[in-house]
Protein backbone atom coordinates (compact mmCIF):
# COMPACT_ATOMS: atom_id res chain seq x y z
CA UNK A 1 0.00 0.00 0.00
CA UNK A 2 2.83 2.37 0.87
CA UNK A 3 4.49 1.66 -2.49
CA UNK A 4 1.23 2.32 -4.36
CA UNK A 5 0.78 5.60 -2.51
CA UNK A 6 4.35 6.61 -3.35
CA UNK A 7 3.89 5.80 -7.05
CA UNK A 8 0.61 7.75 -7.18
CA UNK A 9 2.26 10.73 -5.52
CA UNK A 10 5.23 10.52 -7.88
CA UNK A 11 2.93 10.42 -10.92
CA UNK A 12 0.91 13.39 -9.66
CA UNK A 13 4.06 15.42 -9.07
CA UNK A 14 5.44 14.56 -12.51
CA UNK A 15 2.22 15.35 -14.35
CA UNK A 16 1.77 18.68 -12.63
CA UNK A 17 5.42 19.62 -12.84
CA UNK A 18 7.06 21.85 -15.40
CA UNK A 19 9.17 20.77 -17.18
CA UNK A 20 8.00 17.29 -18.27
CA UNK A 21 10.43 14.46 -18.82
CA UNK A 22 10.21 11.22 -20.80
CA UNK A 23 12.61 8.54 -22.04
CA UNK A 24 12.94 7.23 -25.59
CA UNK A 25 15.03 4.75 -27.56
CA UNK A 26 14.69 2.23 -30.36
CA UNK A 27 16.46 -0.51 -32.31
CA UNK A 28 16.92 -2.64 -29.20
CA UNK A 29 17.30 -5.36 -28.12
CA UNK A 30 19.37 -6.59 -31.05
CA UNK A 31 21.94 -8.73 -29.23
CA UNK A 32 22.45 -10.60 -25.94
CA UNK A 33 24.45 -7.56 -24.79
CA UNK A 34 21.37 -5.37 -25.29
CA UNK A 35 19.25 -7.87 -23.38
CA UNK A 36 21.67 -7.86 -20.46
CA UNK A 37 21.73 -4.04 -20.34
CA UNK A 38 17.92 -3.89 -20.28
CA UNK A 39 17.28 -6.75 -17.87
CA UNK A 40 16.31 -6.49 -14.22
CA UNK A 41 17.72 -6.24 -11.70
CA UNK A 42 21.35 -5.58 -12.62
CA UNK A 43 21.25 -4.33 -16.20
CA UNK A 44 23.00 -0.96 -16.50
CA UNK A 45 20.22 0.62 -18.55
CA UNK A 46 17.53 -0.97 -16.39
CA UNK A 47 19.07 0.53 -13.28
CA UNK A 48 19.53 3.92 -14.93
CA UNK A 49 15.85 3.99 -15.92
CA UNK A 50 14.84 3.21 -12.33
CA UNK A 51 16.89 6.16 -11.13
CA UNK A 52 15.59 8.62 -13.74
CA UNK A 53 12.20 10.32 -13.20
CA UNK A 54 10.01 9.94 -16.27
CA UNK A 55 6.37 10.11 -17.26
CA UNK A 56 6.65 7.32 -19.82
CA UNK A 57 9.14 5.39 -21.95
CA UNK A 58 8.73 5.42 -25.74
CA UNK A 59 10.23 2.74 -28.00
CA UNK A 60 10.38 3.90 -31.61
CA UNK A 61 10.37 0.49 -33.24
CA UNK A 62 12.57 -2.47 -34.09
CA UNK A 63 12.15 -4.88 -31.19
CA UNK A 64 14.76 -7.12 -32.79
CA UNK A 65 17.62 -7.16 -35.27
CA UNK A 66 16.80 -7.45 -38.96
CA UNK A 67 18.95 -10.60 -39.10
CA UNK A 68 16.61 -12.47 -36.72
CA UNK A 69 13.41 -14.16 -37.91
CA UNK A 70 10.17 -12.51 -36.78
CA UNK A 71 8.79 -15.41 -34.78
CA UNK A 72 5.94 -14.96 -32.32
CA UNK A 73 8.23 -16.14 -29.54
CA UNK A 74 10.98 -13.58 -30.22
CA UNK A 75 8.61 -10.64 -30.66
CA UNK A 76 6.74 -11.49 -27.47
CA UNK A 77 9.93 -12.08 -25.49
CA UNK A 78 11.51 -8.77 -26.48
CA UNK A 79 8.31 -6.80 -25.98
CA UNK A 80 8.01 -8.28 -22.49
CA UNK A 81 11.61 -7.30 -21.74
CA UNK A 82 10.85 -3.69 -22.70
CA UNK A 83 7.63 -3.69 -20.68
CA UNK A 84 9.53 -4.75 -17.57
CA UNK A 85 11.97 -1.87 -17.96
CA UNK A 86 9.62 0.60 -16.25
CA UNK A 87 6.53 0.79 -14.06
CA UNK A 88 5.51 3.84 -16.10
CA UNK A 89 3.63 3.34 -19.39
CA UNK A 90 5.57 1.90 -22.33
CA UNK A 91 4.62 3.48 -25.67
CA UNK A 92 5.59 1.42 -28.72
CA UNK A 93 5.34 2.23 -32.42
CA UNK A 94 6.27 -0.56 -34.89
CA UNK A 95 9.53 -0.69 -36.84
CA UNK A 96 10.43 -2.27 -40.17
CA UNK A 97 12.36 -5.09 -38.47
CA UNK A 98 9.16 -6.00 -36.64
CA UNK A 99 7.09 -6.67 -39.76
CA UNK A 100 8.11 -5.07 -43.10
CA UNK A 101 11.46 -6.87 -43.33
CA UNK A 102 10.25 -10.23 -42.05
CA UNK A 103 10.25 -11.60 -45.61
CA UNK A 104 13.99 -11.19 -46.20
CA UNK A 105 15.51 -14.05 -48.19
CA UNK A 106 18.19 -14.72 -45.55
CA UNK A 107 15.68 -15.30 -42.75
CA UNK A 108 14.38 -18.70 -41.70
CA UNK A 109 11.49 -18.86 -41.26
CA UNK A 110 10.30 -16.04 -43.50
CA UNK A 111 6.95 -14.35 -43.02
CA UNK A 112 4.41 -12.51 -45.14
CA UNK A 113 4.95 -8.92 -43.99
CA UNK A 114 1.24 -8.02 -43.88
CA UNK A 115 0.57 -11.09 -41.74
CA UNK A 116 3.26 -9.89 -39.34
CA UNK A 117 1.71 -6.42 -39.30
CA UNK A 118 -1.62 -7.99 -38.32
CA UNK A 119 0.16 -9.87 -35.55
CA UNK A 120 1.80 -6.68 -34.24
CA UNK A 121 -1.56 -4.92 -34.19
CA UNK A 122 -3.28 -7.80 -32.42
CA UNK A 123 -0.67 -8.30 -29.71
CA UNK A 124 1.00 -4.91 -29.19
CA UNK A 125 -1.61 -2.30 -30.18
CA UNK A 126 -4.65 -3.14 -28.08
CA UNK A 127 -4.03 -1.97 -24.53
CA UNK A 128 -5.12 1.39 -23.18
CA UNK A 129 -2.12 3.03 -21.53
CA UNK A 130 -2.38 4.87 -18.23
CA UNK A 131 -1.56 8.28 -19.66
CA UNK A 132 -3.69 11.45 -19.49
CA UNK A 133 -6.17 11.83 -22.36
CA UNK A 134 -4.80 8.68 -23.98
CA UNK A 135 -6.49 7.20 -27.03
CA UNK A 136 -5.76 5.15 -30.15
CA UNK A 137 -6.78 5.87 -33.71
CA UNK A 138 -9.84 3.78 -34.49
CA UNK A 139 -8.75 2.82 -38.01
CA UNK A 140 -5.04 2.33 -37.23
CA UNK A 141 -4.70 1.21 -33.63
CA UNK A 142 -0.92 1.55 -33.44
CA UNK A 143 -1.33 5.32 -33.80
CA UNK A 144 -1.66 6.77 -30.31
CA UNK A 145 -2.06 10.19 -28.71
CA UNK A 146 -2.07 11.63 -25.22
CA UNK A 147 -1.83 15.06 -23.64
CA UNK A 148 -0.04 15.95 -20.41
CA UNK A 149 -0.98 19.43 -19.29
CA UNK A 150 -0.55 21.49 -22.47
CA UNK A 151 1.97 19.23 -24.24
CA UNK A 152 0.66 16.91 -26.96
CA UNK A 153 2.30 13.56 -27.72
CA UNK A 154 1.46 11.24 -30.61
CA UNK A 155 2.79 8.33 -32.64
CA UNK A 156 2.60 7.84 -36.42
CA UNK A 157 3.16 4.48 -38.09
CA UNK A 158 5.96 5.37 -40.51
CA UNK A 159 8.62 2.69 -41.04
CA UNK A 160 11.84 2.15 -42.95
CA UNK A 161 12.21 0.09 -46.13
CA UNK A 162 10.54 3.01 -47.91
CA UNK A 163 7.59 2.90 -45.52
CA UNK A 164 6.74 -0.65 -46.55
CA UNK A 165 6.81 0.02 -50.29
CA UNK A 166 10.15 -1.65 -51.03
CA UNK A 167 11.29 -5.28 -50.92
CA UNK A 168 7.82 -6.81 -50.87
CA UNK A 169 8.90 -10.44 -51.21
CA UNK A 170 6.05 -12.57 -49.86
CA UNK A 171 2.95 -10.36 -49.68
CA UNK A 172 0.97 -9.68 -52.84
CA UNK A 173 2.62 -6.45 -54.11
CA UNK A 174 -0.59 -4.58 -54.94
CA UNK A 175 -2.04 -5.48 -51.55
CA UNK A 176 1.10 -4.18 -49.81
CA UNK A 177 0.96 -0.97 -51.84
CA UNK A 178 -2.70 -0.47 -50.98
CA UNK A 179 -1.91 -1.02 -47.29
CA UNK A 180 0.86 1.57 -47.49
CA UNK A 181 -1.52 4.10 -49.04
CA UNK A 182 -4.00 3.46 -46.25
CA UNK A 183 -1.36 3.96 -43.57
CA UNK A 184 -0.34 7.27 -45.14
CA UNK A 185 -3.95 8.44 -45.26
CA UNK A 186 -4.62 7.52 -41.63
CA UNK A 187 -1.31 9.03 -40.52
CA UNK A 188 -2.08 12.39 -42.09
CA UNK A 189 -5.61 12.39 -40.67
CA UNK A 190 -4.25 11.52 -37.23
CA UNK A 191 -1.62 14.23 -37.31
CA UNK A 192 -4.11 16.88 -38.38
CA UNK A 193 -6.74 15.87 -35.85
CA UNK A 194 -4.37 15.72 -32.90
CA UNK A 195 -2.83 19.16 -33.41
CA UNK A 196 -6.09 21.08 -33.73
CA UNK A 197 -6.20 22.11 -30.08
CA UNK A 198 -3.99 24.84 -28.69
CA UNK A 199 -0.86 23.41 -27.08
CA UNK A 200 2.49 24.73 -25.89
CA UNK A 201 4.53 21.96 -27.58
CA UNK A 202 4.11 18.71 -29.51
CA UNK A 203 6.23 15.56 -29.72
CA UNK A 204 5.79 13.10 -32.60
CA UNK A 205 7.23 9.56 -32.52
CA UNK A 206 7.86 7.54 -35.70
CA UNK A 207 10.24 4.70 -36.57
CA UNK A 208 11.66 5.66 -39.95
CA UNK A 209 14.61 7.99 -40.39
CA UNK A 210 12.88 10.14 -42.99
CA UNK A 211 16.09 12.15 -43.52
CA UNK A 212 18.31 9.23 -44.52
CA UNK A 213 19.48 9.49 -48.14
CA UNK A 214 17.83 6.98 -50.44
CA UNK A 215 17.55 6.17 -54.14
CA UNK A 216 13.81 5.62 -54.32
CA UNK A 217 13.29 8.44 -56.82
CA UNK A 218 10.79 11.30 -56.87
CA UNK A 219 8.45 11.85 -53.91
CA UNK A 220 5.38 9.64 -53.91
CA UNK A 221 2.13 11.39 -54.82
CA UNK A 222 -1.48 10.32 -55.29
CA UNK A 223 -0.65 9.60 -58.93
CA UNK A 224 2.86 8.15 -58.38
CA UNK A 225 2.71 5.28 -55.90
CA UNK A 226 5.52 2.96 -57.01
CA UNK A 227 9.26 3.49 -57.49
CA UNK A 228 9.03 6.71 -55.51
CA UNK A 229 10.26 8.15 -52.22
CA UNK A 230 7.50 7.34 -49.73
CA UNK A 231 9.19 9.29 -46.93
CA UNK A 232 9.50 12.61 -48.79
CA UNK A 233 5.85 13.63 -48.19
CA UNK A 234 6.47 13.33 -44.44
CA UNK A 235 9.61 15.47 -44.65
CA UNK A 236 7.74 18.10 -46.59
CA UNK A 237 4.62 18.02 -44.44
CA UNK A 238 6.42 18.19 -41.09
CA UNK A 239 8.65 21.07 -42.20
CA UNK A 240 5.60 22.97 -43.46
CA UNK A 241 3.75 22.25 -40.22
CA UNK A 242 6.65 23.52 -38.10
CA UNK A 243 6.64 26.76 -40.06
CA UNK A 244 2.90 27.25 -39.67
CA UNK A 245 2.24 26.57 -35.99
CA UNK A 246 3.04 28.84 -33.05
CA UNK A 247 4.46 26.07 -30.84
CA UNK A 248 7.64 23.94 -31.09
CA UNK A 249 7.45 20.43 -32.51
CA UNK A 250 9.93 17.64 -31.79
CA UNK A 251 10.13 14.70 -34.20
CA UNK A 252 11.68 11.59 -32.63
CA UNK A 253 12.66 8.52 -34.67
CA UNK A 254 15.02 5.54 -34.73
CA UNK A 255 15.97 3.29 -37.66
CA UNK A 256 19.58 4.45 -38.14
CA UNK A 257 22.69 4.32 -35.99
CA UNK A 258 23.27 8.05 -35.68
CA UNK A 259 22.33 9.59 -32.29
CA UNK A 260 21.79 13.29 -32.84
CA UNK A 261 19.64 16.26 -31.92
CA UNK A 262 19.21 19.60 -33.66
CA UNK A 263 16.76 22.08 -35.14
CA UNK A 264 16.01 22.24 -38.86
CA UNK A 265 15.70 25.44 -40.87
CA UNK A 266 11.92 25.08 -40.76
CA UNK A 267 12.02 25.24 -36.97
CA UNK A 268 11.25 21.53 -36.57
CA UNK A 269 13.30 19.90 -33.80
CA UNK A 270 14.77 16.51 -34.72
CA UNK A 271 16.00 13.70 -32.46
CA UNK A 272 17.45 10.45 -33.77
CA UNK A 273 17.10 8.30 -30.65
CA UNK A 274 19.84 5.99 -29.34
CA UNK A 275 20.04 2.32 -30.25
CA UNK A 276 21.05 0.31 -33.32
CA UNK A 277 24.29 -1.20 -31.97
CA UNK A 278 26.38 1.95 -31.68
CA UNK A 279 24.77 3.96 -28.88
CA UNK A 280 23.53 1.53 -26.25
CA UNK A 281 21.69 4.10 -24.20
CA UNK A 282 18.27 5.66 -23.70
CA UNK A 283 17.55 9.33 -24.40
CA UNK A 284 16.17 11.56 -21.66
CA UNK A 285 14.06 14.40 -23.04
CA UNK A 286 12.87 17.38 -21.02
CA UNK A 287 10.05 19.51 -22.43
CA UNK A 288 10.09 23.00 -20.99
CA UNK A 289 8.47 26.40 -21.50
CA UNK A 290 11.28 28.08 -23.42
CA UNK A 291 11.21 29.48 -26.95
CA UNK A 292 14.97 29.11 -27.30
CA UNK A 293 15.34 25.66 -25.73
CA UNK A 294 11.94 23.93 -25.64
CA UNK A 295 13.56 20.48 -25.61
CA UNK A 296 16.66 19.41 -23.70
CA UNK A 297 18.22 16.04 -24.53
CA UNK A 298 20.76 13.80 -22.83
CA UNK A 299 20.75 10.11 -21.91
CA UNK A 300 19.96 8.15 -18.77
CA UNK A 301 23.68 7.54 -18.27
CA UNK A 302 24.72 11.20 -18.73
CA UNK A 303 23.80 14.54 -17.11
CA UNK A 304 21.13 16.67 -18.75
CA UNK A 305 22.73 18.51 -21.65
CA UNK A 306 21.74 21.57 -23.63
CA UNK A 307 21.46 21.53 -27.45
CA UNK A 308 24.92 21.32 -28.97
CA UNK A 309 26.30 18.84 -26.44
CA UNK A 310 24.55 15.92 -28.17
CA UNK A 311 25.88 15.62 -31.75
CA UNK A 312 23.96 17.74 -34.25
CA UNK A 313 22.05 15.96 -36.99
CA UNK A 314 23.67 16.61 -40.35
CA UNK A 315 20.64 15.83 -42.53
Amino acid sequence: MRILFFMAALWASLVSATPQQFLVFGDMPYTPIDETLLSAPKGRLYQAVQQTPHLFVAHVGDLKSGSQPCTDTLLQKNYSLLSELTTSPLVYTPGDNDWTDCDRAALEPRFDELERLAYIRTHFAQSELDLPNYHRQKDQLENQAWRIDDVKYLTLHVVGTNNGRAQVLKSEPQEALSAAQSRDKYNMHWLASQLKARVSAAVIFIQADIYKANNYGEPCTQELQQNCDALAPYRQHLDALAEQVAFPILLVHGDTAEFCFSQRESGLWHLNAPGDFRVLDIAKVRVQDSQKEPFLVSTVTQPLAKPGVIPQCTK
